[in-house]
């Protein structure tokens, strides 16, 4: 899939957070802790939304 590479997901889960953003998971399950990102909770399954993320990485990366 060529096009793996080139987008980013609407929205992504947990175990997805090395290979989209380059992070640990723990680092990631930090910022959820603290309440700075929110999950989508559909029964077990819990996403998160790119757009969330990438506005928290724009605004840390302007500090």
């Amino acid at each position: 899939m060529e096009n793996d590479s080139k987008f980013f997901p609407i929205t992504f889960r947990r175990k997805d957070i090395p290979k989209l953003f380059g992070f640990n998971v723990r680092s990631f399950d930090t910022l959820v802790n603290q309440g700075k990102l929110h999950p989508i909770v559909f029964g077990s399954l819990k996403l998160y939304k790119t757009t969330d993320m990438l506005a928290y990485l724009d605004k840390k990366q302007i500090k």
